[in-house]
């Protein structure tokens, strides 16, 4: 289990068995969730594409934290999206530098 900041609220990472990412999304090809309620962020362990889906889920945290709409239509512009990917590449590259760190000491 992994525990980080954004934007004053604490969120956890935790890499977790297909049955219980199953059980949580209800399918059997999810690789990650972000629990907005929990702030919690599911990763299915032993996965090749660990990294990958854990930036994925760090930017729906990330969006949720600093109020972009997620579950409806709304359409970003171009210029939108330059912002927004400008804007969260320190954090998410931060936490994803921590959690690997975090890995290795307890892998």
């Amino acid at each position: 289990m992994f525990k980080f900041k954004i934007n004053g609220t604490e969120w956890t990472i935790k890499e977790v068995s297909e049955a219980e990412i199953n059980n949580e999304m209800k399918n059997d090809f999810t690789l990650g969730v972000t629990i907005y309620k929990l702030q919690e962020i599911l990763l299915l362990e032993n996965q090749a594409n660990l990294i990958k889906t854990l930036k994925h889920e760090l930017m729906h945290a990330w969006l949720y934290e600093y109020g972009h709409a997620q579950n409806d239509e709304t359409k970003y512009s171009y210029e939108d999206i330059c912002e927004i990917v400008a804007s969260s590449n320190d954090f998410i590259n931060n936490v994803v530098e921590q959690y690997k760190k975090q890995v290795e000491v307890d892998g």
